[in-house]
């Protein structure tokens, strides 16, 4: 009976210790204004914790060089609340934390930057060879404008001789009606001629 009673001494104890050290951490802990801007440092990535001591359990992880929002200090346990892009909140150890942008999150910024820059060369390709095909297909109008041209002018000139040819043959046909009915005149006059010197007249 008496380990009984010892038994449940220490585990009050104990319970009341917990319950005392935690009040204790969350009576230091400050709630300043949320700060950004801070990164988690290059050498190591962090667990979140749901409170500002390793006693309290791990709700995530994360990576080194991962931006964060500051949310609150607890300067106690030289832990902070933050907050990750996603949303997610936890406590860290403020070792952890720094305010220049670490060679990850450089790197972060450079392959997106890099990913724009890219963006942007394929959009200038594309525009210049949008550009090319336009100048190709103007270069190809010019070329069958001039073919067009070039045809206009043979029909024109074929147009032209056709009209000459027949203007020679008009005249040729005058001159063949004009020479015949001369003829006929003349064969006629001569056949009446003959007629009369056949009657006696003269």
């Amino acid at each position: 009976m008496l380990r009984i009673l010892t038994l449940w001494a220490i585990f009050f104890t104990s319970a009341l210790s917990v319950e005392l050290v935690n009040a204790a951490d969350e009576g230091t802990s400050e709630s300043p204004q949320a700060s950004t801007n801070f990164y988690i440092s290059d050498d190591i990535g962090v667990v979140l914790r749901s409170g500002p001591t390793n006693r309290y359990r791990v709700t995530g992880k994360i990576a080194a060089g991962t931006p964060i929002t500051i949310l609150e200090r607890d300067a106690a346990n030289k832990s902070s609340k933050v907050q990750v892009a996603n949303g997610d909140t936890g406590w860290i150890q403020s070792d952890y934390i720094t305010d220049q942008p670490t060679v990850r999150a450089k790197y972060q910024l450079l392959l997106e930057e890099n990913n724009k820059l890219k963006q942007q060369v394929d959009e200038l390709a594309q525009d210049v060879a949008d550009k090319a095909n336009i100048i190709q297909l103007n270069n190809n109008l010019q070329q069958q404008v001039s073919e067009l041209e070039n045809e206009r002018n043979i029909l024109s000139q074929q147009a032209s001789l056709q009209k000459d040819r027949f203007h020679k043959d008009v005249f040729y046909a005058g001159a063949l009606v004009l020479l015949f009915g001369m003829f006929l005149s003349w064969v006629l006059s001569r056949f009446s001629q003959k007629k009369r010197q056949r009657s006696g007249w003269r």
